[in-house]
């Protein structure tokens, strides 16, 4: 169960999903989770990548265009096991986000490496910090406005 200080807290922010990406293997980026912001697409084409796959799912692929508008909140999660992600809430009080989201690793594979993103975009605002709740725990926060990988990627 949350604690009190661990959800999210504001009000409610529209957001999508976005799908069929994944982290570049020249990104950069190591440890067991990434938390990433982003307000440019130069930044966000240096960690991720599109997959195109023959599964049926309808593609929801953040381009160029995406960044007019909108800020693209990200999490990547490594391991032995894919993950599989849900967002419960993306809320705003003042100038902090709140993505209060769930996480479930499917069967692990002892001899594979995968690299899971959840990747969310929301309208472009003066946000000054990014409060990622994992599970109604909080896992980090990425302050200053800073977006970019190299300022905002915690390594864990």
């Amino acid at each position: 169960m949350a604690m009190a200080d661990d959800a999210a807290k504001g009000k409610k922010v529209e957001f999508d999903v976005h799908a069929k990406h994944f982290q570049k293997n020249n990104a950069g980026l190591k440890g067991a989770s990434s938390y990433l912001v982003f307000t440019d697409y130069a930044s966000f084409d240096k960690v991720f990548g599109v997959a195109v796959t023959m599964d049926k799912l309808k593609p929801n692929f953040v381009v160029k265009d995406t960044f007019d508008k909108k800020m693209i909140i990200a999490v990547i999660k490594r391991g032995n096991a894919p993950i599989v992600y849900k967002v419960n809430s993306v809320t705003a009080e003042g100038e902090k986000l709140f993505v209060q989201y769930t996480t479930k690793a499917e069967m692990a594979q002892p001899t594979a490496t995968f690299a899971s993103p959840l990747i969310v975009s929301v309208a472009k605002n003066d946000y000054k910090s990014v409060e990622y709740i994992e599970n109604g725990k909080k896992v980090d926060l990425v302050e200053d406005g800073k977006t970019t990988p190299e300022k905002t990627t915690k390594d864990k």
